[in-house]
């Protein structure tokens, strides 16, 4: 049997932390040790709460540390490198775990005689195991609140078109909403194939894992890590660690491995900074990680394009007229050769600080 280390990286959130570490206790295969790095000013008191949730509880080791610096990145990087686990379960502080979550993954795990699954990832769903304990009659705990959940572009269209061909094209090709359109493959094409050996089991192969609730082998983590050129947004690097997890083998996903992602508040960042990012870290990834990547620039300029029409209608179906996805495309537009004319060495010290002149500058 197979041993699993759960990993999070945390940063202001106790509330909310010390809910998905109640559910991780409660696994109906139990990790074999918890890792949590949190780089809040008061990470010791996080650390005190942490403790008493696993009092009593036997064979399940506890390593909570602080990280020098604030970046998802970064901590999940130190995280796994303190994971002792043949699995690396990697949630977000606010993934809240069905009781049978781990249990599913590491079946696929072990049933993989062949060896040939890389990473599993979890099965999303909205319904929250601890639902009782952050919602309230008036919306929510205070300390728990979750992320708005108003009328969105996507979710306005779907409800007119959704429903035909055209309307799914449409929402994949012109609109954006769709992780493989999102994210420029910068390596060659890859067959997705479900291995024979995990064929009986309710898997399909997928190519990106969701980053609230991913799993690999910790022997993967040695040689693919989290971009810590990404200091102060890392938006991307989900898709850009499974993409390279995937040279490792098949990525699936595991359909009764269920994760509630919460979302609470505190994560929320401004429109236009999460497009900004989304474009110029994607930049960083081709930099840095594609083995030609001036093969990539004429790509890289046409989706900037059309990356410009699809906020523009989001934009609009949304009403939301001041434009802020259309601004953070504009922002892009404007800085993206700035990462092309650097060295992929330049990029690790140079990023950061564009990162955080960005986000200090835009409001």
């Amino acid at each position: 049997m197979l041993t699993w280390s759960a990993c999070i990286a945390t940063l202001n959130r106790h509330d909310v932390l010390m809910l998905a570490l109640s559910q991780v206790v409660r696994q109906t295969r139990l990790p074999g040790q918890i890792v949590v790095v949190d780089a809040s000013d008061n990470w010791e008191e996080g650390k005190a709460r942490a403790t008493d949730i696993l009092a009593g509880q036997t064979g399940i080791e506890l390593i909570y540390v602080t990280s020098p610096v604030r970046s998802s990145a970064t901590q999940r990087n130190l995280g796994i490198s303190m994971c002792t686990g043949d699995i690396v379960f990697l949630m977000d502080d606010d993934s809240f775990l069905h009781d049978t979550c781990a249990e599913e993954l590491l079946r696929v795990y072990e049933a993989d005689t062949e060896a040939a699954v890389a990473g599993v990832g979890a099965r999303l769903t909205d319904v929250n195991p601890v639902a009782d304990k952050v919602e309230t009659s008036d919306g929510a705990t205070p300390g728990l609140q979750r992320k708005g959940t108003g009328r969105t572009a996507s979710a306005g269209l779907s409800q007119r078109v959704m429903k035909t061909r055209l309307g799914r094209w449409i929402n994949r090709e012109i609109l954006f909403q769709n992780a493989e359109k999102l994210f420029m493959r910068y390596d060659e094409p890859r067959a997705r194939e479900v291995p024979p050996s995990v064929a009986h089991l309710k898997v399909k192969a997928t190519p990106f894992m969701p980053g609230s609730g991913m799993s690999f082998r910790r022997s993967i983590g040695d040689v693919e890590q989290f971009d810590t050129a990404l200091r102060y947004y890392a938006a991307f690097e989900d898709l850009d660690i499974c993409y390279r997890i995937a040279r490792h083998g098949a990525l699936l996903r595991a359909g009764d491995a269920q994760l509630h992602h919460y979302e609470a508040a505190p994560g929320r960042i401004k429109r236009k900074k999460v497009i900004v990012f989304q474009l110029l870290n994607m930049a960083v990834f081709l930099k840095r990680h594609a083995e030609k990547p001036d093969r990539f620039r004429a790509a890289y300029r046409v989706m900037l394009a059309r990356r410009l029409l699809s906020e523009f209608l989001k934009d609009s179906l949304s009403r939301r007229w001041e434009f802020p996805q259309v601004a953070g495309v504009v922002l892009a537009m404007r800085h993206w050769r700035e990462i092309w004319s650097r060295s992929e060495e330049e990029i690790d010290s140079w990023y950061p600080d564009f990162q955080k002149r960005i986000l200090e500058d835009i409001q």
